[in-house]
């Protein structure tokens, strides 16, 4: 397995830009839990808490549009440079600040930097690794991504500790930077005008399905693709479905099985174990039926442990089940994102990736809304087992729909690109 990522770890950008934005996500992390940390010292209520997580998710949805456009025609250096120092900045004030309110629009202010350059990180980093690298990078990323979610809350939770949270807020400023940095530093640059005539020649040759007079806008492009449109409803109804369960996960473990706190993190560890391993065993995937056949798998394997998480007697007997939970994630968000990627034309992909995106954080804002309400009328076990029924209902459906669809053989990108997944 080793061998498909050897090329990956002698191409400079794809180190830079995975080294760069790890960075910052670890800083985010470190960030979020101080924060929280924070709210909770000043008396802050529980709604309070999850309006801060709603902060950061509400402009990438709002701002699917312009985020898509600018991605897809501006400089990308000039785009993520300018994003991460203006991230940074954010992060200054938010080291003093300990009103919620103030803290709710700065975290915003954050999220409007993050819509544009998950966008753009998106859309450029295909250029680096090339199309027979698609998977291999998506999984290898995921990884990435996972090690430093793994490390954070405990480093978080540490420096605020002997800090004070002023501290680990700090660090995510000085992360910024480093991601700016690691921006200027890639030699592989899209948008601007080279990228346009390059564009046009390009749809002047072989347009892609679906397209309209023009440039289509993400939606049109998703909505059009007969394998796309029914993989992203389903995807985010399957998100909707399961973040449910991350509101009831405490409760479950602390309260119905009677287990520590210990029990809670090292669930949380293994779960993000498994996506690791799981993302990275469908890295040599090379055609879209096998893609789709890994995306309903995983799906079907998380239904499964949610309704095992439901019925389980005992702590200890959830540890299995963590771990098929996170390889089913992690085997779903790289087909899920190989496939949308492969299947977009070079010059629509920041467009798509802003839109789906914006999709995925709209399903996992309904998600906390519904997992809090759930809760106030049943118990935990109940959230699971009616997560994992109705996520097992989603499955069914979208593998129907799915199986159904043509040009489910090899990927049908017209362009020698790959993709870079930016959040798993």
């Amino acid at each position: 397995m080793l061998n498909i990522y050897a090329p990956l770890t002698r191409n400079r950008d794809f180190l830079i830009s995975v080294a760069g934005r790890c960075a910052s996500r670890f800083g985010d992390e470190v960030a979020l839990v101080a924060l929280t940390l924070r709210l909770q010292a000043t008396g802050a209520r529980p709604y309070l808490v999850a309006l801060l997580l709603a902060a950061g998710l509400v402009p990438s949805i709002a701002l699917a549009g312009p985020a898509g456009r600018l991605a897809d025609s501006a400089d990308s250096r000039r785009v993520l440079v300018t994003a991460a120092a203006a991230q940074g900045c954010c992060c200054v004030p938010l080291i003093l600040v300990h009103q919620a309110a103030a803290m709710i629009v700065l975290v915003a202010l954050l999220g409007i930097g993050a819509a544009f350059s998950q966008a753009t990180w998106q859309a450029l980093i295909p250029r680096t690794v090339g199309e027979d690298n698609i998977g291999a990078a998506t999984a290898l990323q995921q990884a990435a991504f996972t090690l430093a979610t793994i490390l954070a809350p405990a480093v978080g939770g540490i420096l605020a500790a002997a800090f004070g949270t002023g501290v680990p807020l700090a660090l995510d400023a000085v992360t910024f930077g480093a991601m700016a940095v690691a921006a200027a530093a890639m030699q592989t640059r899209r948008g601007g005008a080279r990228v346009e005539q390059g564009a046009r020649a390009e749809r002047n040759g072989q347009p892609a399905r679906g397209t309209r007079q023009g440039t289509p806008g993400g939606w049109a492009v998703l909505r059009s693709d007969p394998l796309l449109a029914p993989l992203v409803a389903g995807v985010a109804a399957f998100v909707l479905l399961g973040m449910m369960t991350n509101v009831v996960q405490v409760f479950l473990v602390r309260e119905t099985l009677h287990a520590s706190t210990a029990w809670f993190g090292g669930l949380e560890a293994i779960t993000m174990a498994g996506l690791a391993c799981g993302g990275l065993a469908c890295g040599r995937i090379t055609t879209d039926i096998a893609r789709v056949r890994a995306v309903t798998g995983g799906m079907a394997i998380m239904a499964l442990a949610m309704l095992a998480f439901g019925l389980a007697p005992a702590v200890a007997l959830l540890v299995p089940f963590a771990v098929l939970a996170g390889a089913g994630n992690g085997m779903a968000n790289v087909c899920a994102a190989t496939l949308i990627m492969t299947r977009t034309q070079e010059h629509l992909r920041g467009r798509v990736s802003a839109v789906l995106w914006a999709v995925l954080n709209a399903a996992s804002v309904a998600s906390l809304a519904a997992g809090g309400a759930l809760a106030a009328v049943l118990d935990p076990r109940q959230v699971y087992l009616l997560a994992g029924g109705l996520a097992g209902v989603v499955t069914a459906l979208m593998a129907v729909r799915l199986v159904q669809r043509p040009g489910t053989g090899r990927g049908h990108s017209d362009v020698s690109f790959a993709l870079e997944q930016s959040r798993a």
